[in-house]
């Protein structure tokens, strides 16, 4: 497995629905991928996914043009950025800072995505292949 399936794996299974409304309206009126608005929650199921904190990872936000956005970081190094391509412009993650998640547990729309993820062929199949991928 490579991230490039990972990525993909959790893109497909991005929907409006688990949009926050403010990201649901702006997408209706706007051109933009299936990406935007989405960040919270891929990398917040992307997170459980991966094992979370005893794997290494944890959640980064920071502010890009105004927007806030969220992605992941490997305690190697490694930036995990699921929803980048919502962006025009490049990110600078040396601007983020490490937090948590807004909820203790996955939030009710992480739960939904990592339920249509886990259900997939792709899941079986791409979790066979994650050896250690950081």
């Amino acid at each position: 497995m490579d991230w490039s399936d990972f990525r993909g794996l959790v893109i497909d299974h991005l929907t409006d629905d688990l949009l926050a409304p403010k990201y649901r309206s702006l997408k209706k009126t706007s051109n933009v991928p299936n990406t935007f608005g989405h960040c919270y929650v891929a990398s917040e199921a992307a997170y459980y996914l991966l094992g979370g904190k005893e794997e290494g990872w944890k959640p980064m936000h920071m502010k890009h043009l105004g927007a806030s956005h969220w992605f992941l970081k490997h305690e190697s190094g490694l930036i995990l950025d699921l929803t980048y391509n919502q962006f025009k412009s490049p990110l600078d993650y040396k601007a983020a800072r490490g937090t948590g998640f807004l909820t203790k547990g996955p939030s009710k729309r992480a739960k939904k995505l990592l339920i249509r993820i886990r259900d997939s062929d792709a899941w079986d199949k791409l979790k066979k292949s994650y050896v250690a991928l950081t």
